[in-house]
């Protein structure tokens, strides 16, 4: 695995874990991880996506894994917005093969903020994956918003959230990140510090979108948030799955496990290669027929 280093328009170098194709590649993808993770959360996918031809670039967050921390301390759309304009960037002046994006949480909101903002820029992917992501669906009954109220006023107290301790994950998170997150699930909305609209926004995505939830996520992404963010994607080339027992699945599968365990390596991660394939296809029959768009 090779790391290369791209840098943020306010300055902060990001780390990129690039994983070669086994065979000859047909594409990229970025794998974005969430709060409390790095670019590990994402290796076995990243490892069974380059059995598959798939050239993957793992990215570490500002302030996750071998990345920098921000001189000061950015809020969670800060963080999006400015590390996937830098990982988008970079990998567009590298290929011109198509590319994917996959986020796991977090990762997963980073492009669609993103692409809200930024609408042209859809022209520079193909496709986008989210697994267990959701911004505004989570404090749908009232003791879970005042729950949340509790955690962003500890969250406060401490300066930032101990996730190796809490068993939340293997990184420590900010303050500032995640109570713009906690803000979004107490009050339903996903509006951004300067009043955009994200949930607005996100209509305009017309990529094809494979969205993934876990029956057993109840709390971070529970099923019916990830519903809702689905629903305010414009894209009419959409596809939701959900993946527990009673689909026939190997487990009730929770948060992390979704995209990191042994049963995602048979239940998850086939599906997510495959969409890809299928998509691929699809961008080579276009351009065969002298389409000039991905979708």
């Amino acid at each position: 695995m090779n790391r290369y280093s791209v840098t943020t328009d306010s300055g902060v170098r990001l780390c990129l874990h690039r994983v070669e194709a086994e065979g000859q590649c047909i594409g990229l993808v970025v794998l974005a991880h969430g709060m409390f993770s790095n670019y590990r959360t994402c290796r076995g996918l990243a490892k069974h996506l380059s059995a598959c031809n798939f050239e993957c670039w793992l990215l570490d967050s500002q302030g996750h894994g071998f990345s920098e921390k921000a001189a000061e301390e950015p809020d969670f759309e800060t963080m999006c917005l400015e590390d996937t304009k830098a990982v988008l960037n970079f990998l567009k002046s590298r290929s011109v093969l198509p590319l994917w994006w996959v986020g796991h949480s977090g990762g997963g909101l980073a492009i669609l903020m993103y692409l809200a903002r930024n609408q042209g820029d859809q022209m520079q992917l193909s496709g986008i994956v989210t697994l267990a992501s959701q911004s505004f669906g989570a404090g749908f009954t009232w003791s879970r918003r005042w729950f949340f109220r509790l955690c962003r006023i500890a969250t406060s107290m401490a300066g930032s959230v101990p996730g190796k301790a809490l068993r939340l994950g293997p990184e420590n998170e900010s303050a500032a990140v995640m109570n713009q997150w906690l803000g979004w699930s107490i009050c339903q909305t996903w509006k951004g510090a300067d009043g955009f609209d994200y949930k607005s926004g996100v209509g305009a995505i017309k990529l094809p979108i494979l969205t993934l939830t876990a029956t057993g996520d109840r709390y971070i992404a529970p099923v019916s948030g990830c519903e809702l963010l689905h629903s305010a994607v414009g894209s009419s080339d959409k596809q939701m799955v959900c993946f527990g027992r009673r689909y026939g699945h190997l487990e009730d599968y929770t948060h992390s496990r979704v995209v990191s365990s042994r049963n995602a390596a048979i239940d998850v991660w086939p599906l997510v290669s495959e969409w890809l394939l299928s998509i691929r296809n699809n961008v080579t029959d276009a351009n065969n027929y002298g389409s000039d768009r991905l979708w």
